[in-house]
């Protein structure tokens, strides 16, 4: 994402004469498109993530309960202690 947007900031005709200016050299345009691009992946990998933990939750729980965080993760997950010395 930093790398998109300094792109839209540095960018320069004169290193690559292909390619345009960004918002230094007058390319207010470019940059525009980079922001908005940084920002429609951003939203994009937001909802399929958030898609795709519903469906991991419907097969398997994503969150531990309020229980088994109290009791600790490590008896309830794994049926073991981290820490002999803590007693529940």
């Amino acid at each position: 994402m930093t790398g998109t947007i300094f792109l839209g900031i540095f960018a320069s005709n004169v290193i690559n004469p292909a390619g345009t200016n960004g918002l230094l050299y007058g390319g207010t345009g470019f940059f525009i498109k980079e922001i908005v691009v940084v920002a429609g992946a951003s939203i994009y990998a937001f909802v399929f993530t958030y898609i795709m933990l519903i469906f991991i939750n419907l097969i398997t729980p994503v969150k531990a309960s309020d229980e088994e965080q109290l009791l600790g993760l490590d008896i309830s997950i794994h049926g073991e202690s981290a820490y002999d010395s803590i007693h529940h």
